[in-house]
């Protein structure tokens, strides 16, 4: 039963880290394969991972290479999916696209000789985003103590025409911001330097979605989807309102049987107090193995049919909000040449920071050594250099 119950937490985890995790002692340990895959009607690569569990908080989890995957429709027509790094198999976007009303299972050989099938899936059609807007909205913290401002992204979705009873949304974030200390000298060693030219000062950085957010027509009085919120930004705690943000956001269709999957997902995910308080149950996903009826197999194949919509909010648009302005918490820390011994100044790149700028007199000599810490100086440690291909500056 531990196994059970970490195995459990650990694929909830995967999926979603809305909580901390928990680890326990196992004695009798079983390493499960665990798939990740998902075909769309996107003209674009569908991607199959195939891992499997790791046993504590120490262990990273295993990627399974050298398997035969291929995902099979309703005519027998069989579409190879090929590995394009260790773990990851892709298909061809040129060969393959998932269309509406078709079936699709997914069929998977380990090197080990297990084989894997999915549960039939058939594409289901979903409506079109009709709106992705933000208005400004507030959260507490600290146990509800504490009130914090910012805003929310809202989506509205008509679902008269599709009827589609069951979706789920993701998202991706994207934001441009700049270090508030770029480095524009190079340390060549105590009270030696030289001009640079500024670079890893500008990046973009990205986010994927943690939350669990789908939506049951049983559940709601009117096929119009109005105001449903996907993510809040607090702007005290996140610099993607400093320069330019942007959100996409994704909806699919989902079969009664994969919107059951989520929802127990999010009931584990969104469950207080110890994890004892309410037993963790088992999570029925739709793949097994056909050779070994004794293997058990963790993860979900997904069939869905997809729409997106992406926005951006430029810093102008945010300060007309009157919401709070994100402060970097950087130090600049000051060493003039006078006060100090080298040892301080040592001590300073020892501690992890880095020089990012000399002030000098008018005869060129150094008057002042600044230091600031590595992340406030150097963008690529949290973010990318490359833009975007879709990047579009709003300012």
């Amino acid at each position: 039963m531990k196994q059970r119950i970490l195995i459990l937490f650990l694929l909830v985890i995967s999926l979603s880290t809305c909580i901390d995790p928990f680890y326990l002692e196992l004695e009798d340990y079983e390493s499960l394969l665990v798939v990740e895959g998902m075909i769309t009607d996107e003209a674009a690569s569908n991607t199959i991972k195939l891992s499997r569990t790791f046993k504590d908080a120490d262990s990273s989890p295993v990627m399974v290479s050298q398997a035969e995957v291929n995902v099979q429709d309703e005519n027998g027509v069989i579409t190879l999916f090929l590995e394009d790094e260790p773990g990851i198999y892709i298909s061809d976007p040129t060969q393959f696209t998932g269309r509406i009303g078709g079936s699709y299972s997914l069929h998977i050989r380990t090197a080990d000789g297990l084989e894997y099938v999915s549960d039939v899936c058939t594409m289901t059609a979903v409506p079109r985003i009709d709106s992705l807007y933000y208005e400004p909205d507030s959260e507490f913290y600290d146990n509800g103590s504490l009130e914090e401002a910012g805003l929310r992204v809202y989506l509205d979705a008509d679902n008269r025409d599709e009827a589609c009873p069951y979706m789920r949304w993701e998202f991706e974030e994207v934001w441009k911001f700049r270090v508030p200390y770029p480095l524009l000298v190079e340390d060549l060693g105590y009270r030696e330097y030289k001009t640079k030219h500024v670079e890893n000062d500008i990046c973009w950085r990205f986010e994927q979605s943690k939350q669990i957010l789908i939506y049951s027509s049983e559940e709601e009085s009117s096929n119009l989807i109005s105001r449903k919120p996907i993510q809040f930004i607090n702007p005290s705690r996140s610099s993607r309102l400093l320069r330019q943000y942007s959100i996409q956001v994704r909806q699919y269709s989902l079969s009664r049987e994969e919107f059951s999957f989520w929802n127990s997902l999010r009931e584990i995910t969104e469950s207080e107090g110890d994890i004892f308080e309410k037993q963790p149950f088992p999570i029925e996903g739709n793949i097994r193995c056909t050779n070994n009826e004794y293997v058990n197999v963790l993860g979900y194949f997904q069939v869905s049919a997809v729409e997106s919509q992406r926005i951006y909010i430029t810093r102008s648009q945010a300060d007309a909000l009157e919401i709070p302005v994100y402060e970097y918490p950087c130090d600049r820390i000051i060493w003039h040449r006078w006060r100090y011994s080298e040892d301080i100044y040592k001590n300073l790149l020892r501690d992890g920071n880095v020089l990012f700028w000399v002030e000098e007199d008018d005869f060129g000599m150094p008057v002042s050594f600044q230091f600031t810490s590595a992340e406030c100086a150097d963008c690529t440690l949290s973010g990318k250099l490359d833009e975007p291909d879709f990047w579009v500056d709003m300012e």
